[in-house]
């Protein structure tokens, strides 16, 4: 009697493995359809390995936070260095200066950067963790000049437009700065416009 039960539970498995397989090998079979097309897009494209920018900045510095009776409005420049590691993600090295009549504050940050690309231009965001080194040109009692350094972070992004091969017009970028010098927190924005140069190559056009 056991003996029955055996080959009937191996002849019922075996007939599930016979069923099951070959549905098993379907369903993997249609996904991989489904989705090569999906990735081989993804692939396709092309993009610059380095980009470098430089530019005109505007910075509007939370001068309260460490004294000074009103918000300061700051010219300067702002440069950064960008490897592309894929089509959409990207390393970046972030560089800004910005000058008043009493301050002078710089901030040093880098982070990861995510990048929409169009046939003509792209659209970026970005996340940046640093240091931040504000300057203060006042005289206090005999002292004169005070300087604060502190951690930075920064969220934000812009709209690049392609000018030719190697030259890209950077129409904005926009960045929320928060500092912490002299030991304050600090709410800043910055804006920047610029040109941004770009050479190498990775990814590939699509294939006709």
């Amino acid at each position: 009697m056991s003996s029955n039960k055996g080959n009937s539970s191996r002849t019922y498995t075996f007939i599930r493995m016979t069923i099951e397989l070959p549905l098993i090998r379907k369903t993997a079979l249609s996904l991989l359809l489904v989705l090569a097309p999906a990735f081989a897009a993804a692939q396709n494209g092309v993009a610059p390995r380095w980009e470098v920018f430089g530019g005109y900045s505007y910075l509007r510095l939370d001068s309260t936070s460490f004294g000074l009776a009103n918000n300061a409005n700051l010219n300067g420049w702002n440069a950064a260095g960008t490897f592309n590691i894929t089509l959409k993600w990207s390393a970046t090295l972030d560089l800004s200066g910005h000058y008043g009549s009493q301050l002078r504050t710089f901030n040093y940050m880098i982070g990861p950067q995510y990048t929409w690309r169009r046939d003509k231009s792209k659209f970026f965001v970005h996340g940046l963790i640093g240091k931040a080194q504000d300057r203060v040109e006042i005289t206090v009692g005999t002292k004169s000049g005070f300087q604060g350094v502190g951690r930075a972070f920064a969220g934000g992004g812009g709209y690049d437009w392609d000018w030719s091969p190697r030259f890209t017009f950077r129409v904005i970028q926009a960045d929320y700065i928060n500092g912490n010098s002299f030991g304050k927190s600090q709410n800043n924005i910055r804006v920047s416009t610029g040109v941004v140069f770009h050479f190498g190559q990775i990814g590939h056009h699509p294939m006709l």
